[in-house]
C-alpha cells in the first residue's frame, strides 16, 4: 500500500487536481484505487474536494495548513470538455477589474452540479458547442478559455455573468488587440440581433473606441445588424430610458455609472 500510495502522489504532485477516473488509469484495480485514495486523504496528503475530485497537498504544507486551492487549476478537472467563460475569461485574459471574483465560470455541454469549495463556487454555465477558445497557460498547466472576442461577445450578452455593467465597461477598456472582424463574425453567428443593439452601445464609448481603434466604418457595420425592435440592456426588465441611437432600454443611472468607472 505504501507503494501505491507514494506513486499516486508523485503522479499527479505537479497537477495538484486529479480525478479518480485519471487514479484508475494509474492503478486499475479499483479496490486497490480506492483503499489507496482513502489511505491518501487519512494521511492528510490529499484532500477531497468533491466526489470524484481530489487535491494533492504539498509535502510541505502536510503539517500546516495548505495554501488555497488554485481555482482554475481546480476547475479543469471538475469536467470534460470545457471551456473557461465570462468574469473567468476576463481574468485569464488579464481584462479584470475586480480583485477578488470568488465565482469560477465554466462553460460545458456536460452538466455538474455546481459546488463550492474554499469559500470559491463553481458554476455549470450550458453550452451545446465550445466554440471560439483557445488554450493559454496557467502556471505549469494548460486551460482552455474563451477567445477575447468570444469573451467580448459573451460579457456584454450577459452582464449578471460578468461582474456587472461598470466590470464588464472597465473590461473593456482595458483590452488591447481586438480583431473587429472576428468579434463581429461571432456576433453574426449567434443570430442575436441584441447583441449587436449591447455591442453597438459599448463601442459607440469614447473610452473603447480610442482603445481598440475603432473607426465610423465599423460602427456602421453594427448599425446595419440593428433590429427596429427595442431591446432590454440587462437581463432584468424594469424601468429605464431608452436609448434611441441603439434601441436600447437602459438603466436610468447608466450615464453616471460609466462617467465615473
Amino acid at each position: 500500500m505504501v507503494v501505491m500510495t507514494s506513486k499516486l502522489y508523485r503522479a499527479f504532485l505537479s497537477d495538484r487536481f486529479f480525478t479518480t477516473t485519471e487514479a484508475l488509469v494509474l492503478i486499475p484495480n479499483k479496490a486497490t484505487c480506492m483503499n489507496t485514495l482513502k489511505q491518501l486523504v487519512s494521511s492528510r496528503q490529499v484532500v477531497r474536494v468533491r466526489k470524484g475530485l481530489y487535491e494533492i497537498v504539498p509535502q510541505e504544507h502536510m503539517d500546516d495548513q495548505k495554501p488555497a486551492a488554485d481555482k482554475f487549476l481546480l476547475a479543469r478537472k471538475i469536467t470534460h470538455p470545457y471551456c473557461l467563460a465570462y468574469h473567468s475569461a476576463l481574468e485569464l485574459h488579464g481584462a479584470a477589474n475586480t480583485a477578488t471574483y470568488n465565482t469560477v465560470d465554466l462553460a460545458s455541454p456536460r452538466q455538474f452540479r455546481s459546488f463550492s469549495y474554499e469559500r470559491v463556487h463553481y458554476k455549470w454555465i450550458p453550452r451545446r458547442e465550445l466554440t471560439g477558445t483557445e488554450r493559454t497557460i496557467w502556471g505549469n498547466s494548460q486551460l482552455t478559455v474563451t477567445d477575447r472576442e468570444k469573451t467580448i461577445l459573451d460579457c456584454i450578452d450577459r452582464i449578471d455573468l460578468a461582474g456587472g455593467v461598470e466590470e464588464v465597461f472597465k473590461s473593456l477598456v482595458s483590452m488591447k488587440n481586438i480583431n473587429f472582424h472576428r468579434l463581429y463574425d461571432y456576433a453574426t453567428r449567434e443570430r442575436k440581433k441584441v447583441l449587436f443593439h449591447k455591442l453597438g452601445f459599448f463601442l459607440s464609448r469614447n473610452e473603447i473606441r480610442e482603445s481598440w481603434h475603432l473607426d465610423d466604418k465599423e460602427l456602421d457595420s453594427i448599425r446595419a445588424n440593428l433590429s427596429s425592435k427595442v431591446y432590454y440592456f440587462l437581463t432584468e426588465k424594469g424601468s429605464g430610458r431608452l436609448e434611441r441611437q441603439w434601441n436600447l432600454i437602459v438603466p436610468v443611472d447608466l450615464e453616471e455609472t460609466l462617467r465615473f468607472a
